[in-house]
């Protein structure tokens, strides 16, 4: 286990189990997970993708694009899949006063509650980047800071091959959350050949808790 990996696991088990959370419990299936979203042409292509393979999957959405779009946010809880916040502007948490953070975290809540009435718990930090500050920060509001435990860098934009070898050569572990963003047309490609190949291996996919 490489060393943040180890980092991430004694925040989970030890240090703030139901606080921080990067790998699912044990004896659970495989997560996926979505980030950046929502997107006026990419999410729905995702709900319907996921919809066609019978899979579920948690959206780590931005409070300034729900918004902007939140008959998508609507359709997300509707069809049974599960929303946590990425903060209201996408903000690095590290960079922020004790007030800003505040703000970042209970606008965020509130916009998804606004949106579809979910008012979740869950909170993914943008581009993951968090401190020993921000930690506290999040185990002292309440919130349960989730990270992941795969990426395949879709971020990357490089396109849908690409990806798709790069999933291939890391094959997915029990447990795993894994990260993918809503944003762009090479990760449904990809991902339309990719889940298939996962349910044939026999993956299960949950939402996040």
């Amino acid at each position: 286990m490489k060393v943040a990996e180890m980092a991430k696991e004694i925040l989970q088990s030890a240090f703030m189990p139901g606080s921080f959370m990067w790998r699912l419990p044990p004896g659970a299936r495989y997560a996926l997970s979505f980030d950046d979203g929502p997107h006026p042409v990419h999410t729905p292509a995702v709900l319907d993708l996921l919809a066609e393979m019978g899979v579920h999957a948690t959206f780590f959405l931005v409070g300034d694009r729900v918004r902007e779009h939140p008959e998508l946010v609507r359709r997300i809880a509707d069809e049974g899949h599960r929303i946590g916040s990425h903060t209201q502007t996408h903000r690095e948490l590290p960079s922020l006063d004790g007030a800003q953070f505040r703000w970042e975290l209970q606008s965020g809540r509130e916009s998804i509650r606004q949106a579809s009435g979910v008012d979740t718990w869950l909170l993914r930090p943008p581009r993951g980047r968090i401190d020993l500050k921000s930690l506290a920060r999040i185990r002292s509001s309440g919130y349960r800071l989730v990270h992941w435990s795969r990426t395949y860098s879709d971020y990357l934009q490089d396109g849908a091959d690409p990806l798709l070898a790069r999933i291939r050569s890391a094959p997915l572990r029990p447990r795993d959350i894994v990260l993918f963003h809503d944003t762009n047309a090479h990760t449904i490609e990809a991902l339309r050949k990719a889940i298939p190949e996962w349910l044939s291996a026999g993956c299960s996919f949950t939402v996040l808790p």
